[in-house]
């Protein structure tokens, strides 16, 4: 989905994401394991898309894919700035918690560089 120019991207975002969790079953399954996966992917997706509007012109797109039991999201954006983890010192009221909070949600994350900035992308492996 793209979501350039919208100017509440990361609750559409979230938004589109809770939607299709819930269209996959992955939202409100019996399972209290696959339920905590899935809201760990809500709170990737709104910290990859927060990173996108606060470190680069803007979040571009969004895009998720499901293959094996796997959720992968991918944020494009035209910063050229690669998201690292803030050291603890580093964090504070203005920020420093997205990635640290991504890496600790997710089974995978890391960045590839495009033609006009970059796709940022999680794995989030469901029971």
């Amino acid at each position: 989905m793209h979501l350039a120019g919208r100017p509440a991207a990361v609750r559409y975002a979230r938004g589109a994401i809770q939607r299709e969790l819930h269209a996959l079953g992955l939202d409100d399954a019996g399972d209290e394991a696959i339920r905590e996966c899935a809201e760990a992917v809500l709170l990737i997706v709104s910290e990859m898309v927060t990173n996108a509007c606060r470190h680069s012109p803007g979040p571009a797109d969004l895009r998720t894919s499901w293959n094996d039991h796997v959720l992968t999201v991918e944020v494009d954006d035209y910063g050229e700035d690669v998201p690292v983890i803030v050291d603890t010192d580093h964090r504070g009221a203005g920020g420093g918690f997205g990635m640290s909070l991504i890496d600790a949600l997710a089974d995978g994350w890391g960045v590839k560089p495009q033609d006009e900035g970059k796709t940022v992308y999680a794995h989030v492996a469901f029971p």
